[in-house]
């Protein structure tokens, strides 16, 4: 039994890879680094910089629950890491001017889950150094984030853009990495 790309797996065919949608992992990390740096950007205002989160949150909400639709590999943890993204989206932006602490949890346990499940796919998953690098990134911008009770507006975007623009540009290499591994690339 033989898939269309001729592919076979002890027995089964390979009908889907996950490889086929490398560009959603490319259409994340490009919106992560452009989002990174529009707060990096507008950093004083409270709004601009929940406003800014907020769309990037719930796209990257939606993104995480395509993405985990289409690869089996990520199993729960993308959907539940969608979930809260949207959840945390939908917080920033009903509530913009409202109380930085809020918007810094909300930001900070983004982080933190983001960081938790990519050092988990780290231990068990392809790609071990990608994941582990991505895992350290969102750990320790979760940690100064969630540990800084009275961070500032610019602190916050300044420490959130950079882990944004890290996190995509890591986003990026993995997609273009993934489209060029295998005959199953799309």
């Amino acid at each position: 039994m033989y898939s269309p790309e001729g592919l076979r797996t002890s027995g089964v065919v390979e009908l889907e890879s996950p490889r086929r949608y490398w560009y959603l992992l490319l259409v994340a990390g490009v919106m992560s680094v452009v989002i990174g740096v529009l707060v990096l950007a507008y950093p004083r205002s409270l709004e601009a910089l929940c406003v800014i989160l907020g769309i990037y949150l719930l796209a990257a909400g939606v993104l995480l629950i395509v993405q985990t639709v289409s690869d089996q590999e990520r199993g729960a943890g993308g959907l539940l890491l969608g979930i809260l993204s949207l959840i945390a989206g939908i917080v920033v932006i009903r509530h913009p001017s409202q109380s930085l602490v809020a918007v810094a949890l909300a930001v900070g346990l983004y982080f933190l889950v983001v960081g938790a499940l990519d050092l988990a796919r780290a231990i068990t998953g392809p790609r071990r150094l990608s994941a582990l690098l991505h895992g350290i990134i969102g750990i320790t911008a979760a940690v100064i984030i969630l540990a800084s009770p009275h961070i500032g507006v610019t602190t916050l975007a300044i420490l959130a853009g950079i882990a944004l623009c890290l996190h995509g540009a890591f986003q990026i290499v993995d997609a273009f990495a993934l489209r060029g591994h295998g005959p199953a690339a799309a």
